[in-house]
Formats: C-alpha cells, sequence, structure tokens
C-alpha cells in the first residue's frame, strides 16, 4: 500500500519557505550600519565603523577612516555633496570624497562642533587655503576656476569700496590711509588665499608689513629699490623728512632749502650718518644735488 503524498510534499514546501524567507530576510537586513550616497561623481559608501568608499570618474577608491568626532554624521547626512547641486559657489568638481580618497580628516576642514546651538559653523575660505595656494609649490590648485563657476563674483565686495586702495592725492601725511591695509596686518591670509606674495611687493617694492627690525634695515632697502618705492605709501618724502632732518616742517618748502639755518645752528655731522660729505660739498660749490656720490657708511 502507498503511502499519501501529501505526508512528503508538505515538508518540503515547509523547507522551501523556510529558504525563501531566510533568503529575503538576509538581504534586507545589514549586518552593520552603513551609508550610501550618490553624488555628481558617482556614489560614496559609508563601510560599517568609520571607513568610507568612494566610487568615482577613475573607479573605486578607498579614504582613510573618517574622524570619531564626525561618524554621526551620516545619520542626518546621506549625500555629503548634496548641496552642490543648487550651489552658486562651488561647481561639482568639489567633492567630499576627492578629499577624504587624500587622506584628509574632517576636521581638517570643520569645525568641532559644526552645529551648534544658534549657528551651523561652516568652512571659511582660508581652511581651503592651507593646501590651495597662489605659490607655485601649492599642494593644491590655487586658480579660482579649481572651485568656483565661471559666473562667480571673484572680487569682494570691499575691494571695490572707497578708501580700498590709497587716494591718487593723499594729501600732506606721513602715510596714506588704506583700508586693505588694515586687514592685512591682521590676518595676512585674507590676502593670500587670491595674491601670491609677489602680488604685493610689486607694490610695496619689500615685503610687507614691514619687519620689525625695519628701522634699522630700511637704509639698504632704500638704496636697493630707491625712494620712490616708499612714495607709495609714504608721499612727498614726509615721514622721511620727519625722522631723518630735525626741524624740518612740511609744507610746499622741501627740506632742501630747509635745510641750511638748521645745519648752521647744530652743525652738520648728522647729516654725514646718511650722506658723504661730497654730496654737501658738490651742492654747495655747483649748485647741483647728486645724491649718487656714495654714502657715509
Amino acid at each position: 500500500m502507498r503511502r499519501p503524498r501529501s505526508r512528503v510534499v508538505i515538508p518540503s514546501l515547509l523547507f522551501a519557505l523556510l529558504a525563501v524567507a531566510l533568503v529575503v530576510f538576509a538581504g534586507c537586513t545589514e549586518a552593520e550600519p552603513g551609508t550610501t550616497s550618490t553624488t555628481a561623481g558617482g556614489t560614496e559608501t559609508t563601510a560599517p565603523g568609520t571607513e568610507t568608499t568612494a566610487t568615482t570618474a577613475g573607479g573605486e577608491e578607498s579614504v582613510q577612516p573618517v574622524s570619531e568626532s564626525f561618524k554621526i554624521c551620516t545619520d542626518c547626512h546621506s549625500d555629503f555633496n548634496q548641496f552642490l547641486a543648487t550651489s552658486t559657489v562651488l561647481t561639482p568638481n568639489f567633492g567630499h570624497a576627492l578629499h577624504l580618497n587624500k587622506g584628509y580628516r574632517c576636521e581638517d576642514c570643520h569645525a568641532i562642533p559644526t552645529h551648534q546651538p544658534d549657528t551651523i559653523v561652516k568652512p571659511k575660505m582660508q581652511a581651503c587655503f592651507v593646501c590651495h595656494t597662489q605659490e607655485a609649490n601649492a599642494v593644491a590648485p590655487g586658480a579660482c576656476s579649481a572651485c568656483h563657476p565661471a559666473d562667480f563674483a571673484l572680487v569682494p565686495a570691499n575691494h571695490t569700496a572707497a578708501g580700498w586702495l590709497p587716494a591718487a592725492n593723499p594729501g600732506l601725511v606721513k602715510t596714506v590711509e588704506a583700508k586693505h591695509s588694515a586687514l592685512a596686518v591682521e590676518d595676512r591670509s585674507y590676502c593670500d588665499m587670491c595674491h601670491a606674495a609677489s602680488f604685493c611687493d610689486s607694490c610695496h617694492k619689500t615685503p610687507m608689513p614691514h619687519a620689525s627690525d625695519w628701522q634699522a634695515a630700511h637704509p639698504q632697502t632704500v638704496a636697493s629699490v630707491g625712494k620712490t618705492a616708499c612714495a607709495t605709501c609714504h608721499p612727498a618724502e614726509y615721514l622721511c623728512n620727519d625722522c631723518h632732518h630735525t626741524g624740518y616742517k612740511p609744507g610746499d618748502t622741501p627740506w632742501r632749502l630747509q635745510h641750511p639755518p638748521i645745519v648752521k645752528g647744530s652743525g652738520a655731522e648728522g647729516c654725514f650718518g646718511c650722506h658723504n660729505p661730497l654730496t654737501c660739498a658738490h651742492c654747495h660749490i655747483t649748485g647741483e644735488l647728486d645724491m649718487n656720490l656714495g654714502s657715509a657708511n
């Protein structure tokens, strides 16, 4: 007598259903937490723990572990590059994977904590220029087009404001007023974002701001670049006269016409600190001023 087929089929069906359920359950459950995001350059996957892999045009790349302080960012931010879709400041050339793949850490650009009670602390442009600079040996390119779109306003508003550069006719002053100088002294990195050191030197003819020993060292600089370089910031040689020529009275009368009674009263010894006696003799005998006759030193 044959056994009923239902007794054989039922256990087989139960086993098959159990196997299917295990496959479906395994496909819907991650063994460990992870996040995948789609970006302009491909996909970025935050693997379990703190490591990130990025798929870019060049293929899949592994990056250094993300810092502990930023592990929870992916709880809310599934796509770190989402802001690029509407950004008017940065182009799609920028990407977190590009930087992470080179071994940079989140805190190299971002503040800790980024989210504060009353604000979100976004990276300042100065942070970019730790690597992106205008110098020839820069770690990363400093060209504006490397990160900014073509229609981005490259010139800051303060650069076109009145007084940013010295006035054409500053008048009788020891030092001209220029708003850029105060900012350059306060935070030179602000200038270095867009300008190489040679840009400042092309106008000032000497590294700015002046070195701490400038008062003692400036005669050599003046001798090498000429006094006209000083006139960019110190017009009409007012500052020179006020320091070097005791008794000088600012105005339309040059020192050459002011000095005879002063020298007659106090002597010429002070003149020879900068001038060769031949300079005085040549002028007094011929009536021609020749400052190229050498110096006292």
